[in-house]
């Protein structure tokens, strides 16, 4: 035996340390590992338990929590888990957090940083699987004392006669070993928590059958029907083709409802039978699970069979043939919350396997485009974009993708981008048109800051692409004669026959 039994500690630590109990001391690796995970996690549930019980919350914590509590359950590892919950009550004042902090946090040199013998445990994986998931007798019997003595510290403290809440993860005193919710009257727990409370009832109410009611009256609202547009689709769906169209729109357009509800009627005038809503900043409609959620109704209504909405695009892959009507996705302003891990682009792939087609309007982002293999253009570019549509446009596009202006350790790289973003912006009303290259050059800006910028303020302007300035060759000695923009290529790779395929990033009025 390398590890003691402490018995007051919850079911879930008890057996996975009868696990390492039950295994020869040269081999216990993997075993540790498991309870090293499972210590992490319960004290991640505590933290983030104690910060939904506080008022003072982040948009990035709260959108964090949305994407784990929306996951399939196995997408996030125990030690990313604890540092989120370690940043979440760093500076948390409710009893909870301050009981806990001890454990997540201590001073070294006048500053907190994260508790080493707790957060060494989130290292230990690494370590075994480099071992090959062996490590030697003297190391396991090390790393169990470590855990033994932590364990004999969290349950001095009492963490685990502490009363966490009744949220759907815990189990009263510890985590249950469910962070995805699989029931969505569960949301109704959060509706006391703040922002994460507002956030809750959005989502409650997309579950609702409210939801589509509401989805409805505003898709049938009369509106005159764009005949380019309804051109482009009409070729589209009539040709049977496969993949995705985009409506690319403009930020302020207030046609671009319109343009919407188009591409709803024109479906439904083809004989389509349309999955559609309109994605929203907060919930959790701009997920991909709950896409797949509104799919399975739909093919349930359009088949009579329950079994589709079990697993919807296996469904529409091997019966979509039967269907009296053929489905297809529609939805509105798909640029929202971009980059998150569980949005719905994540499924365009499988739709397409599925055959099942996806018509949306959306801001123009370059990330964005690669989803669509036809597309129309509606966007009208104005002289300039102001401050306010700027900064949107930059929050929703770092949202899910860093930096994060709440997070402490992000805040000077979210400076530095929002700096060259409002500059390029101001440079773009006097200049017209700016090359990305030049443009770092000038101001000794970062390249990879200045793309970024570039695709920020992409939904406001025109992208181009030129070719590099070519510089001219000595027929005698095959050297430039003036150094251009060419010329830095050759002199880096040192030939002259290598075609040169670099383009300029353009943004133009």
């Amino acid at each position: 035996m390398i590890l003691k039994s402490i018995h007051t500690l919850p079911q879930p630590l008890q057996t996975k340390i009868s696990a390492v109990q039950s295994e020869d001391a040269a081999y216990a690796a993997d075993e540790l590992v498991e309870l090293g995970e499972e210590i992490l996690a319960q004290l991640a549930a505590m933290g983030i338990s104690a910060y939904l019980k506080q008022a003072k919350q982040k948009e990035v914590f709260n959108d964090f929590l949305i994407s784990l509590f929306l996951s399939d359950g196995h997408s996030y590892n125990a030690g990313p888990l604890f540092r989120w919950a370690a940043n979440m009550i760093k500076d948390a004042e409710v009893a909870e957090a301050k009981r806990l902090h001890a454990f997540f946090w201590e001073k070294e040199n006048g500053s907190f940083v994260l508790n080493k013998k707790v957060h060494h445990l989130a290292t230990l994986r690494n370590a075994v699987m480099h071992g090959f998931f062996v490590l030697p007798p003297e190391r396991n019997r090390e790393e169990a004392q470590n855990m033994e003595t932590l364990l004999k510290e969290i349950s001095d403290a009492k963490l685990f006669e502490q009363n966490w809440g009744d949220f759907h993860f815990l189990d009263k005193t510890h985590f249950n070993g469910q962070w995805n919710i699989q029931d969505s009257a569960q949301w109704q727990h959060y509706s006391n928590c703040s922002a994460f409370g507002t956030l809750s009832e959005r989502i409650t109410h997309e579950y609702a059958a409210s939801f589509r009611s509401e989805e409805n009256q505003f898709a049938e609202k009369e509106t005159k029907l764009n005949q380019e547009l309804q051109l482009e689709v009409r070729n589209f769906l009539s040709n049977n083709e496969k993949g995705a169209f985009a409506c690319w729109i403009s930020p302020d357009d207030k046609k671009s409802d319109d343009a919407y509800r188009n591409l709803i009627q024109i479906a439904k005038e083809l004989n389509y039978y349309p999955v559609f809503y309109a994605l929203h900043e907060n919930g959790a409609n701009f997920t991909s699970s709950f896409l797949i959620k509104e799919i399975g109704k739909t093919l349930q209504e359009l088949s009579g069979d329950e079994k589709a909405s079990k697993d919807p695009l296996k469904y529409a892959k091997n019966q979509g043939n039967k269907f009296s009507k053929k489905p297809v996705v529609i939805l509105h302003n798909i640029h929202i919350a971009l980059f998150s891990p569980n949005h719905l682009t994540n499924l365009f792939n499988s739709l397409y396997d599925a055959n099942i087609p996806i018509l949306a309007t959306s801001w123009f982002y370059p990330f964005l485009s690669r989803f669509f293999n036809k597309s129309i253009s509606l966007r009208k570019t104005k002289s300039a974009a102001n401050q306010i549509q700027v900064k949107h446009s930059l929050l929703n596009y770092l949202r899910f993708k860093g930096p994060s202006h709440e997070q402490e350790s992000e805040k000077e790289e979210f400076e530095k981008l929002l700096n060259i973003v409002l500059t390029l912006n101001e440079t773009l009303k006097n200049e017209k048109r700016v090359f990305a290259r030049r443009f770092a050059d000038q101001h000794c800006y970062p390249i990879e800051y200045v793309h970024e910028a570039f695709a920020v303020l992409s939904p406001f302007y025109k992208q181009e692409k030129e070719a590099f300035k070519q510089d001219e060759v000595d027929e005698l000695y095959g050297f430039p004669i003036t150094i251009e923009e060419s010329s830095h290529i050759f002199l880096s790779l040192g030939r002259r026959d290598v075609k040169l395929e670099y383009q300029h990033k353009v943004l133009t009025q």
